[in-house]
């Protein structure tokens, strides 16, 4: 069935793709905030107040929260991001369901109270989960390439912040901005599955929700739109592997049809198991166990990043294969039998994700927020199948810009042999 899209009254924006095959409904509230818009003294504020819309509202404990979902067998939970925040749950269909899903996640978002002894605990919380993230090598490395590639910038700054960051947070300051950004921010609720558009429609209009204009997630407030910094960044790191990343810019704003061409190219370059960064890294060379190429999309900005983990003393070999890979696919392009494949293992991922509702849920917020059309499955596989081998030719050229590559290992110290073996490689 098709996606609907209605403005309420209380301005909140309402997108509910009803299914009828399923027996569940996935639920989205999305604010439009996000660690890009916090300054010095701010940082990791909006991941912060994530976390305590948990604990309690003027009418529930922490543990009402819990059990609320517990009862009808459904889950909940949240997270946070440069430009979003999301709070949402899965749970059973049927008016009773989803009528308490809503009634709940309605007084998280504009009833929270943070009680003084909830942000406490929490607080260490947070940090717990700092800590984790600086004893994963691939995540901390992912904050490190951001902040290589958009210096200084608001968009590289780390989604949770440092532990001496959240230790600065006041309780004022978490109610300020959960007054400013989720009480009277900008909201879009998204649902899939057993759902009822009117239903769902007429509950979130009775309560008292409030959402304003969206955000403009971009440096042009603040004096700069984000710039890209090219070059070779070898930072010294802790663990026993050793991460090397490849990346190149990709222009903004991307159209639907471009955005298919790129996740077919991807398919192509690094996302699949026969995918070229697979076959030559790990199959045929042994190189490295973890290998694989992604897309990160911003308002205003994107790249295209191809990843790998090894072992310290193949850290020359990685790259340079990496470059090497890189340059013959800008070089030769790509097979007819390679983009059959790839098209075929995108129709495969979207028909498996359609079984789920939370990835329909956050399919349609992705489509919504890029300004796509809100197509259902049927009409996404036909996105991907009109893909052709000029499509990707052409988005080639136009990705790999040499002059704009940035390169980054990260792990331990690497001698001045190796990196001048990998700085050799310059275009």
């Amino acid at each position: 069935m098709p996606v609907n899209a209605i403005k309420l009254r209380n301005r909140v924006m309402l997108f509910t793709e009803p299914v009828v095959t399923s027996k569940t409904v996935a639920i989205g509230f999305w604010f439009s905030v996000g660690s890009r818009l916090e300054r010095d003294g701010e940082h990791g504020i909006t991941h912060f107040t994530e976390h305590l819309l948990f604990k309690g509202t003027r009418t529930r404990s922490a543990r009402d929260i819990a059990c609320a979902f517990d009862r009808i067998g459904g889950y909940v939970n949240a997270f946070t991001e440069r430009e979003n925040v999301c709070v949402y749950c899965t749970i059973p269909g049927g008016t009773e369901s989803v009528g308490t899903a809503l009634n709940v996640l309605c007084d998280m978002c504009n009833n929270s109270v943070f009680p003084e002894d909830e942000i406490e605990r929490e607080r260490a919380v947070v940090k717990s989960e700092i800590a984790s993230v600086e004893d994963d090598p691939e995540e901390s490395a992912m904050d490190r390439v951001s902040e290589c590639v958009w210096p200084g910038q608001s968009l590289s700054t780390s989604i949770t912040g440092s532990s001496e960051d959240v230790d600065s947070i006041t309780r004022e300051q978490l109610l300020d901005w959960y007054d400013k950004y989720f009480v009277n921010g900008n909201l879009c609720v998204f649902a899939a599955g057993m759902v009822d558009s009117d239903f769902i429609a007429e509950k979130l209009e009775t309560l008292s929700l409030k959402s304003d204009v969206p955000i403009e997630f971009t440096e042009q407030g603040f004096g700069k739109l984000p710039v890209w910094k090219n070059g070779f960044n070898f930072i010294k790191a802790g663990f026993n592997q050793t991460q090397v990343f490849e990346l190149f810019p990709l222009a903004m704003p991307v159209s639907e049809k471009d955005y298919y061409t790129a996740a077919v190219f991807n398919a192509i370059a690094g996302d699949s198991m026969s995918s070229r960064l697979f076959d030559s890294m790990r199959e045929r060379s042994g190189l490295c166990y973890t290998v694989y190429s992604f897309f990160t999309f911003y308002a205003d900005v994107a790249a295209w990043c191809a990843y790998a983990s090894c072992d310290n003393d193949k850290a020359v070999s990685v790259a340079s294969l990496f470059i090497d890979e890189i340059e013959k696919i800008s070089r030769s392009g790509v097979s007819d039998a390679e983009l059959e494949a790839a098209k075929m293992h995108l129709c495969g991922e979207e028909i498996l994700g359609s079984e789920d509702m939370e990835f329909r849920m956050k399919r349609m917020q992705r489509n919504y927020s890029m300004g796509f059309n809100l197509n259902d499955t049927s009409r996404i596989l036909e996105c991907i199948r009109s893909v052709t081998k000029n499509d990707i030719i052409e988005f080639i050229e136009k990705l790999f810009d040499f002059n704009k590559m940035a390169f980054v290992v990260y792990g331990k110290s690497l001698s001045m042999k190796s990196k001048r073996n990998i700085l050799c490689r310059k275009k």
